[in-house]
């Protein structure tokens, strides 16, 4: 309904959220779920996985149909004990962006590039599984929080969905009603009293048009255009009913309450515009959404009744004015919204509550600091002229938090989290979860050391000059012969002496074990070793492929731009990008471990015969009570494993 003057608007008062609303999206139904679908390729939402190389690998064939966790469904591939399914290939290939995909030719790569990398996802989840991050609690938090939205997302169709039938007669009238724009005459009183006491001396459309009412009454005098599907639908059913010149009883809707007259009927050029099956459809949408919403509000009523869910006024009061003023102190933006930094200067302003509760339904609660976080992932934005409405913006938030939870509890209580399908999906998630910490503790197992970074460097400028160092080394066949010279130097001869005796390097022998200089980068892991070394320091012994060795830091020249200020600011720099090669590196070497460890098939010709789309999408699982979620993780893309060979700690350019 839109109104041509300053009238309370008759709209609806449960207005269906614009799900894709500011940018380009389409909708989507999958297996009876509504998902956004972003095309990536139109620039609404850019990839964020990087094009690779693709290695192919010959796999062995063949798999047995006796190993432990063999799917339901047609298999595609095996990474150890684990099997990947053509479904999941599928969702995961076509609910995910990637880009090539809308070209052709490079479709069977895309496939198999995609194939590999959940391989490897596998394979990474078993390991984490052996070594028990299962356990983890990032793990079993995002493994819990996922069963939650799924099962929430079960309970919804089942009570909701699965209880809307739309009729023919149902669809027909809402069809007929859509073609048609009505405009009409309303009076708009705040009390119903008032509203009777008038309707009753209205006997005809005349009399609405000529009644002159006491300002004592509140009331408004407007008119309106109609459109099916804008309005509330109390408006509409009784706009709709009437006859030109009749009156419609008093109606209440939103705030108030409404007497009116069908002044004009016209075309709806927007739906008479339309093909009768798109009409149809988009009727038939329209209907069931607001079928969906009554029977929801019947639903909550009663699965709600008895449980506990509640805010703390002290604290939400409390954070509402600090939100208030970090909002208010900062940007000129029409729009505020929490970023990073003003998450930060809240959590600061905040510090005494953060650990306080703020709200609580059933068997969970959330702290003031937990909310933050959920604030600033959501993107909280206020409109710089309506901080006032900050407390009521925080509290309809809340009121939507514990409402999710509870109905999640409410799943989780009647096993929905145990169905077939919802297991599959979480157990995808689950694999996803573990793969990940598994990435982080390899990397994070990494050490780096100033020659490491030096090589670095190095490979990327071979003009730097790279600090050297100079050794006094003994080289044994064995340990005994070792330890024979480790006694020597404890009763006192000297390291050349002893060398002489014992090295079985005749070169160094004759230079009494004396090496030239070399940059630390050289003869690792020697070179490294003595880069931390002072001189005159000893190391060893250590096994090498040689023998045994022990030795001396005899002397050490640094590079030239080694005391720079600027320099050391490269170096540090240097030193995190050589973690993470290092960190990817230690990932790939692992994955090719245990492929060959676990084994791995892929069966190609099954992968050739999957049909796909072209259109690469950012897809996102709308879940029932409200929210959404990644319609399936992401998968990085693993494929250096497929052809590694191992050469060293040397980081290559």
């Amino acid at each position: 309904m839109r109104g041509k003057g300053r009238g309370t608007p008759l709209t609806q008062d449960r207005k269906p959220c614009a799900l894709a609303q500011g940018f380009a999206a389409r909708v989507v139904r999958l297996t009876r779920f509504v998902y956004i679908a972003i095309n990536n390729e139109t620039g609404a939402m850019k990839s964020s996985l990087a094009a690779v190389l693709l290695i192919s690998l010959p796999m062995a064939s063949g798999v047995s149909p006796a190993q432990q966790g063999t799917p339901s469904g047609a298999v595609i591939a095996r990474a150890g004990d684990m099997f990947i399914s053509e479904q999941e290939f599928l969702e995961r290939y076509e609910m995910l962006p990637g880009f090539g995909r809308h070209r052709p030719s490079q479709a069977e790569a895309a496939k198999l590039e995609l194939l590999y990398s959940i391989v490897a996802e596998k394979l990474l989840a078993q390991d984490a599984a052996a070594g028990g991050l299962e356990r983890d609690t990032v793990v079993r938090l995002g493994v819990l929080e996922t069963a939650k939205l799924l099962a929430r997302d079960e309970l919804y169709k089942r009570e909701v969905i699965q209880n809307v039938v739309l009729s023919e007669g149902e669809i027909e009238r809402g069809i007929a009603m859509a073609v048609l724009r009505l405009s009409i005459r309303y009076l708009f009183f705040t009390k119903e009293e008032d509203a009777l006491f008038i309707r009753a001396r209205v006997h005809g459309a005349a009399d609405l048009q000529k009644l002159t009412i006491d300002t004592s009454f509140h009331a408004l005098r407007d008119t309106a255009t109609l459109l099916w599907g804008d309005a509330d639908v109390r408006i509409e059913e009784a706009a709709y009913r009437l006859k030109r010149g009749d009156v419609s009883p008093v109606v209440a809707a939103g705030d108030g309450f409404y007497i009116f007259t069908v002044a004009g009927v016209g075309r709806n050029p927007y739906y008479a515009a339309m093909a009768p099956d798109v009409l149809r459809a988009r009727v038939t949408t329209i209907i069931r959404r607001r079928k969906e919403h009554a029977r929801l509000d019947e639903f909550l009523a009663g699965a709600l009744r008895g449980r506990t869910g509640f805010a703390v006024p002290r604290a939400l009061e409390s954070l509402s004015s600090a939100i208030e003023k970090v909002y208010a102190g900062t940007g000129t933006d029409s729009i505020v919204y929490l970023t990073p930094g003003r998450e930060t200067l809240l959590e600061k302003i905040s510090a005494a509550e953060l650990r306080d509760t703020l709200a609580v339904a059933g068997n969970r609660a959330w702290s003031v600091g937990e909310f933050i976080g959920r604030l600033s992932g959501e993107g909280f934005g206020v409109p710089r002229t309506s901080f006032r409405s900050i407390p009521f913006r925080l509290n309809t938030e809340l009121m939507a938090l514990v409402r999710r939870e509870l109905m999640a509890q409410e799943a989780l209580e009647r096993g929905l989290d145990t169905l077939p399908d919802v297991r599959r999906q979480v157990g995808m998630w689950k694999d996803s979860f573990l793969a990940s910490r598994e990435r982080e503790a390899i990397r994070k197992s990494v050490s780096v050391t100033d020659a490491d970074v030096w090589s670095y460097l190095k490979s990327e400028d071979s003009s730097v000059a790279v600090p050297q160092v100079q050794v006094r080394e003994l080289l044994t066949r064995t340990f005994e012969q070792m330890q024979g010279a480790m006694d020597d130097l404890g009763r006192g001869m000297s390291f050349a002496g002893v060398v002489q005796k014992w090295s079985v390097d005749p070169s160094a022998r004759e230079r009494g074990g004396l090496s030239t200089f070399f940059p630390v980068t050289a003869r690792s892991p020697l070179g490294g070793i003595a880069s931390r070394m002072k001189t005159g320091e000893r190391y060893g012994p250590l096994s090498v492929p040689d023998g045994v060795l022990y030795f001396e830091l005899a002397g050490k020249k640094l590079a030239p731009h080694a005391g720079d200020t600027s320099f050391a600011e490269k170096f540090s720099r240097a030193r995190e990008e050589a973690r993470e090669k290092m960190g990817r590196r230690a990932v790939t070497l692992r994955l090719s471990l245990l492929a060959k460890e676990k084994g791995v098939d892929v069966y190609t010709d099954r992968l050739k015969m999957l049909s796909v789309s072209r259109v690469p999408m950012m897809t996102f699982r709308i879940l029932g009570f409200g929210g959404r979620m990644l319609a399936v993780p992401f998968v990085v893309p693993e494929l250096d494993w497929l052809d590694f060979r191992e050469s060293g700690r040397e980081i290559q350019p």
